[in-house]
């Protein structure tokens, strides 16, 4: 067995959602801001953020009350399009064989994901996620700590697979959440950038950035195949 493990995020990761997400905050703050959002303002301050600071970056200081209030109509919302639209909701091309070779090789893996429990509860009902998850094993945002770019989410997932964070691989979207990974200490941290966006470069927080999950897919093979012949190397030196 490989001595490393992986952590996807999910929004924007493993499902393309960012315009239903867009959509969704979009049509809600024209019904009660009497005006759109700016999409790029929105990907650059709220992408990849939990819904509560959402809130707070484009209604400002509301009532807790109508904080809640405003969640739910951008959930209900966000879930009428999903269902509204297949040919966007569904999960990205490539990371079923991802999954797949993960599994085939008991590589631990598991999402660390700012989307909230019932949230999560919907992807498991309508992208079959239980063929690689277990739903109880999930990290979501629950307001038991504080969201991305906060460590917190991948420092307790890394304890969860019961890795060192040093020894696990992140896959993200979002700079909010490659700050959360490189805050946690986590060795190797992956951008998915499908649209070619150039928005996220490698640097300082970003290790790698892929367009297509098969980039993902055969670094994965090669990281195994490196461990393989390192076994091959110890157990040829201990012989000796």
């Amino acid at each position: 067995m490989c001595d490393f493990a992986v952590i996807f995020d999910f929004n924007g990761t493993m499902l393309f959602d960012t315009q239903i997400q867009f959509r969704a905050w979009n049509d809600l703050a024209e019904e009660t801001l009497g005006h759109g959002l700016s999409e790029e303002e929105f990907l650059r301050c709220t992408n990849g953020r939990p819904s509560r600071e959402t809130v707070e970056y484009f209604w400002g200081d509301v009532e807790e009350e109508q904080m809640e209030e405003l969640i739910a109509r951008k959930r209900r919302k966000y879930k009428e399009l999903c269902l509204a639209h297949p040919e966007m909701f569904h999960l990205a091309d490539g990371i079923t064989e991802v999954l797949d070779l993960l599994k085939k090789h008991e590589i631990p893996f598991t999402i660390a994901t700012s989307s909230n429990p019932r949230s999560m509860d919907f992807y498991f009902e309508h992208l079959g996620l239980a063929a690689w998850f277990d739903r109880d094993a999930v990290i979501c945002s629950d307001r038991r700590f504080p969201g991305k770019p906060a460590p917190d989410i991948y420092r307790i997932a890394a304890q969860e697979l019961g890795f060192p964070p040093e020894q696990c691989i992140v896959v993200e979207d979002a700079l909010a959440g490659a700050y959360a990974a490189r805050s946690a200490g986590i060795g190797y941290i992956v951008i998915i950038d499908p649209e070619s966006s150039g928005s996220i470069w490698v640097g300082d927080q970003v290790d790698d950035v892929i367009n297509e999950y098969h980039e993902l897919y055969e670094q994965l093979c090669n990281i195994m195949h490196a461990f393989h012949i390192e076994a091959q190397q110890n157990r040829k030196d201990e012989l000796d």
